[in-house]
Formats: C-alpha cells, structure tokens, sequence
C-alpha cells in the first residue's frame, strides 16, 4: 500500500505502513466529502488513493453505514453500477437515492479537484 501511518503512543512517534483497515477508513473519509445530488467514480476515488477501482469497490461493499458513509454517490465509469445494503444487492436503491438527492440533475464531483490534487 502506498501510505505510511504516523502515530503518536506514549510521546514518542511510530511510522507504520497502512493496512486494509487504515485504506477503508481513507475511502470511506472520502465518499463523505461527496456532496448530496453529485456523484463521483470508483476509478476517481482510486486514483486519489493510488489502488485499484475493485479495491475501492470492495471496500464500499463492506460498508455497514450506508447513509452515514454514501456509497450510493460513487459509480463505475460506464453505469450506475450495483448497491449492496448488509450482504443484500439492492441495485434500485441506489438509482432511488440517486434520483432524490439530484432531483433529476446528478452532477459528476471532481474529487481530486476538491482535493487540489493534479
């Protein structure tokens, strides 16, 4: 994985290399910053992070707090693609979700862009 982890135990500084736990809570911080009616794409998210998109999209699958983190906002780069709610696959409802939040107008959110990253 491409990050180090920096913590701070007892005064002292560790660096660490990032683990599978450490990239989800990086992924699931950055589907947060999606704002409602915009979406955003597994490859984005991917290349922020410099992992692959099946990563980014395996890690969304595991998500247990589907409104808290809105993994309905990010999409596969041809399709709306697929929505899983505790195991269960639930493709209508993220077109649903979608469909509210934009109200008809679903806008593409440049991820790195906001992050200023180039």
């Amino acid at each position: 994985m491409p990050f180090h982890i920096i913590e701070f135990k007892k005064g002292t500084m560790f660096i660490r290399k990032a683990n599978y736990n450490d990239l989800k809570e990086l992924v699931y911080m950055l589907v947060q910053l999606i704002p409602i009616g915009y979406v955003t794409t597994y490859s984005d998210i991917a290349k922020v992070l410099k992992i692959p998109p099946r990563l980014v999209g395996k890690i969304l699958k595991e998500n247990t707090e589907s409104i808290i983190i809105p993994c309905h906002r990010v999409i596969n780069i041809k399709s709306i693609g697929g929505y899983t709610i505790m195991g269960k696959r639930v493709d209508y409802l993220k077109k649903r979700l979608l469909s509210l939040e934009s109200k008809g107008d679903l806008k593409r959110f440049n991820l790195a862009g906001y992050l200023g990253i180039k």
